[in-house]
């Protein structure tokens, strides 16, 4: 028997915070990286050089985060951080070899979390779900 889940908080949000964990956890565990790691990597195979400030931009978080991971990944020789030419204030990102080499997986993980997300959710649902998300996004902007 499933027991029930009592709710703390918000019901949406708890239950949001809650989603974001696991998915992380599953995250890492098919990869190896935290959450943060792995998603600065796979933006960059898909924009390399990209600024730290861009990047903290597109996951909404502080430009300091980003800027942690950054080195993190440096130091394990996964990117590259460089001061751009024209504005040395802005540190640009860069996939190494190793970096390349370890975003290769990236199908496969996708993949395996895809399955589990279409175990519970029909096509329809993901779909309705990534506009409510959406919603719930620009609404924690204003």
């Amino acid at each position: 028997m499933v027991e029930e889940q009592r709710e703390v908080g918000h019901p949406v949000l708890s239950r949001l915070g809650c989603v974001f964990r696991r998915v992380g956890s599953v995250y890492e565990k098919e990869t190896g990286f935290g959450v943060g790691q792995w998603f600065v990597l796979v933006t960059l195979e898909r924009s390399d050089g990209m600024s730290q400030g861009e990047m903290s931009r597109v996951f909404g978080v502080d430009p300091a985060r980003v800027s942690r991971v950054g080195r993190a990944l440096e130091k394990e020789g996964l990117v590259r951080r460089e001061r751009d030419p024209e504005d040395g204030r802005v540190v640009r990102l860069y996939l190494t070899d190793a970096g390349r080499k370890v975003i290769q997986k990236r199908p496969a993980v996708e993949e395996a979390v895809e399955a589990r997300v279409r175990r519970v959710m029909s096509e329809d649902e993901v779909e309705e779900f990534g506009r409510m998300l959406g919603l719930l996004a620009k609404a924690m902007e204003e």
